[in-house]
C-alpha cells in the first residue's frame, strides 16, 4: 500500500492500516526522536525518546486525525513523519527546560561531543577545536543551520522542514553564518 492510501486508510478509521503505520514507521520515528534528542541535548534519554514517540502517534490521532489529515504526499511519509518528528522533539525540550526537568545545556547549545565523530576525526586537532569555538560564537538559528548542513549532511529542503523555515530563506542564512564562521575562524 503506498503512502497515501495507509493515511487515508488510518483517517477512515481502520485498524489495521494504522497498525501497518506505526509497524513500518515507528522506527523512523523513533530514530528521528532519539536523533534530535541526543543533537540537540548531547545525549538523550529512554524516557524522553519515550516520551517524544508516544508523544508524536497521539498527536497524529488527535482532533480526528487532524496532524495526519496534513500529510499531502509531497514527500515520502517517512520524510514528513521524520519532520514532525523533529519538531515535536524539539517543542518537547523546551516544554520540558520550563518545567526545569531536563537537566541538560541550553536548547541552543548542541554539546561539540554532539558532532558525528567519524567527520570530527577527519579534521586535524586545532582545526576541530577553531572550527567548535567559531560555530558555538554563532547566533542559535545559525548555529543550528550549520551544524545541520554541515556536520549532519541534511539538505536545504530537509533543514527547511526540520527548522520551519522558508526553503528561499535557507540560502541567504547560510551565507550569512559563513561570513560570521570566518570572522569567527580568524580567517
Amino acid at each position: 500500500m503506498d503512502d497515501s492510501r495507509l493515511v487515508a486508510e488510518c483517517v477512515r478509521g481502520n485498524t489495521r492500516a494504522w497498525e501497518h503505520l506505526v509497524d513500518a514507521y515507528g522506527p523512523a520515528v523513533h530514530e528521528a526522536a532519539r536523533f534530535t534528542l541526543q543533537r540537540v541535548l548531547g545525549g538523550a534519554q529512554d524516557e524522553d525518546i519515550a516520551n517524544v514517540y508516544q508523544g508524536v502517534l497521539l498527536g497524529l490521532c488527535q482532533r480526528n486525525f487532524h496532524r495526519l489529515r496534513s500529510f499531502q504526499s509531497r514527500s515520502t511519509f517517512k520524510t514528513w513523519i521524520t519532520s514532525v518528528t523533529a519538531r515535536f522533539a524539539l517543542n518537547y525540550i523546551r516544554a520540558e527546560k520550563r518545567k526545569g526537568s531536563l537537566k541538560f545545556a541550553s536548547l541552543e547549545d548542541a554539546a561539540p561531543d554532539a558532532i558525528p565523530a567519524d567527520r570530527a576525526e577527519l579534521m586535524p586537532d586545532d582545526e576541530r577545536e577553531i572550527l567548535y569555538r567559531a560555530i558555538d560564537r554563532l547566533p542559535p538559528r545559525e548555529r543550528l543551520l550549520v551544524r545541520l548542513f554541515f556536520l549532519d549532511g541534511l539538505s536545504y529542503k530537509s533543514i527547511s522542514q526540520v527548522m520551519r523555515i522558508p526553503l528561499n530563506s535557507i540560502s541567504p542564512l547560510m551565507m550569512k553564518a559563513k561570513e560570521a564562521l570566518k570572522r569567527g575562524a580568524g580567517t
